[in-house]
């Protein structure tokens, strides 16, 4: 967030923008600005809004919000628009207690606004920060008084830390990242456009801009956003879902608030559905570059086979919390919320993110249920509803009234809209505007796309589904071709029951050309088909084989050349 707001005030300050063209140690100039002015100032120096509003004093509804995070509707919905009760289901259960909006959407395609606008109602700014200065008014200041909270808000701070106390940062260790970050900010601003594509990006996180390649640490109760935030959160998520589930062991005179803002099932995807990890050998995301996805679409989908995957973890662990929420008495009596922050898109040649028309049905629909208090019956409602509507859909459905106006309503109020508009913004900038009826259209295209994909199950995935099962004994070796499979030493001792296990086989190949089709066998049966990729002028592969298909101590792996009759080849193989 400092360099966010570094470069805001660049932005808006013209005498700071010359500054910074003249003089070379224009940063140390520059700190000397911003700290006598928002929003770096608050940063360094946080204040506490926790007395912006007073909010009731007394409840007897205990509220749950969960907002997931990179979850588009089309990964849970089949083309008849219903949630496959075999690959989710637990989200097939909410939405049989619960009011499912079925055609809800961001406001935001960036977590930073989204989640702000989530928890308090308001439209977001061009230039604001997700923290309690920027926004006093929100859930956890409304229901201070009335309620026990319990938060885990991993990205943004908005509850004050008179409410929600986090280990901060100094100001001089918070002057010294800005004076880190301020650093990679000039040469942005002042490098020849041919040489910027060399330094770090600062588009995708909050601050820690040249932090290298390692796994980003919290900062002051911050997680980072994009590729860092999300290797964060693969080793986090799971114990903040618990966190969350843990709270409600512990009764209290005033009911209970959760809060939590899961980074799942965001990328990057290594989780399997029973909650075990597969280590990536660093080969992350497949024809994923800087700007989107780059790679054909077959290498796209895979992608999208591994948010699935990951998808359907999240499931688990949501069903974990709504089963403690009935085995503590109060899923009956609660307000209960679950939705997404945006979605993500799965079209080569175009961004997983930011939104545009041709992903707006991916990015811009998201899941949104609400279970009110006694419900028992589930419906499906199609009003417009946006992100903005939480805060007063859950104000409303606890009985009380906001004492300010929000930009949203409670969802209950929408109107059904043939004729609706979704607007929604990046960074708070507005960016696209068009016809609900228009993003429908699409989001079913897609969701025939999807069930196509995965017609034959999650793993069942690639070229050819058929040879899945086929025994490869006595299949001829390939000639020319030679493969290494990374870490294959891995597979000769593995443990099922550790926390990773080797399920996503990879390596690259020599002989063959892209696009060829393999197979990937393991204990002597296909477990897998892939295709090979070519990328950083080399030629790799990757496919994910069912966790049951391993077994404990030693287990051979075959890559094998699928011809196209069928027929197999055996690839020599070497560990990497």
């Amino acid at each position: 967030a400092l360099g966010a707001g570094a470069s805001a005030m660049y932005a808006r300050m013209a005498g700071v923008r010359s500054l910074l063209t003249v003089l070379s140690p224009a940063p140390l100039i520059v700190v000397l600005l911003l700290l006598a002015f928002s929003p770096v100032r608050e940063l360094l120096f946080p204040g506490d809004a926790s007395g912006a509003i007073r909010g009731p004093a007394r409840s007897s509804t205990p509220i749950v919000l969960v907002v997931l995070d990179e979850l588009p509707r089309s990964t849970l919905t089949d083309p008849a628009g219903r949630i496959d009760p075999e690959l989710f289901p637990t989200f097939a259960r909410l939405a049989r207690t619960s009011t499912w909006y079925r055609n809800a959407t961001t406001v935001d395609d960036l977590s930073g606004e989204a989640v702000p606008s989530q928890l308090t109602g308001e439209l977001p700014r061009e230039g604001s920060l997700p923290t309690a200065d920027r926004h006093p008014r929100n859930l956890f200041t409304l229901f201070k008084r009335s309620h026990g909270l319990t938060v885990i808000e991993p990205i943004t701070e908005l509850c004050p830390p008179s409410l929600c106390p986090r280990s901060r940062r100094g100001a001089l260790d918070r002057l010294d990242g800005l004076r880190a970050d301020l650093k990679v900010v000039v040469q942005h601003l002042l490098a020849p456009e041919d040489l910027r594509d060399g330094l770090p990006a600062i588009d995708r996180v909050w601050e820690g801009f040249d932090d290298g390649p390692r796994v980003a640490t919290l900062r002051g109760g911050r997680n980072l956003k994009g590729e860092v935030m999300a290797r964060l959160a693969a080793s986090d998520a799971p114990a903040e879902f618990r966190q969350a589930i843990g709270a409600l062991d512990r009764p209290g005179s005033r009911p209970p608030l959760v809060f939590l803002h899961s980074t799942l099932p965001h990328a990057t995807w290594r989780f399997l559905p029973d909650g075990r990890e597969y280590p990536l050998h660093g080969r992350d995301i497949p024809g994923l570059g800087p700007k989107g996805w780059t790679g054909p679409q077959w290498l796209v989908d895979q992608g999208f086979q591994r948010h699935v995957l990951q998808v359907q973890y999240t499931d688990r662990l949501l069903g974990e919390l709504l089963d403690r929420l009935r085995s503590t008495g109060v899923f009956d009596d609660a307000v209960i919320v679950v939705t997404a922050d945006h979605g993500a898109s799965f079209r080569a040649g175009r961004p997983r993110r930011p939104i545009s028309e041709d992903t707006a049905s991916d990015i811009a629909l998201v899941p949104f249920f609400v279970k009110l208090p006694g419900q028992r019956q589930g419906t499906v409602d199609d009003r417009a509803v946006r992100s903005i509507d939480v805060l007063p859909t859950i104000a409303g459905a606890a009985g009380v009234r906001l004492p300010w106006r929000p930009d949203g309503m409670p969802a209950g109020e929408r109107r059904v809209d043939p004729t609706a508009r979704i607007d929604v913004s990046h960074a708070g900038a507005p960016v696209l505007s068009a016809p609900l009826g228009s993003i429908l259209r699409k989001l079913r295209a897609r969701e025939v796309v999807e069930a196509r994909l995965l017609r034959r199950g999650v793993y069942a995935f690639g070229p050819r589904p058929e040879l899945i099962g086929r025994r490869v004994a006595g299949s001829r070796a390939a000639i020319d071709a030679r493969a290494t499979v990374d870490a294959l030493n891995g597979y000769g001792a593995i443990d099922t029951r550790a926390r990773s296990i080797p399920a996503y086989v990879s390596g690259e190949v020599d002989g063959l050309k892209a696009d060829a089709v393999l197979a990937v066998a393991v204990n002597g049966r296909v477990e897998a088909t892939t295709r090979v990729y070519g990328e950083g002028g080399r030629l790799g592969f990757t496919a994910v084989v069912p966790p049951s298909s391993l077994r404990d101590g030693r287990n051979a792996v075959a890559v094998l050349e699928v011809l196209r009759d069928g027929a197999m080849r055996t690839i020599r193989l070497r560990s990497a």
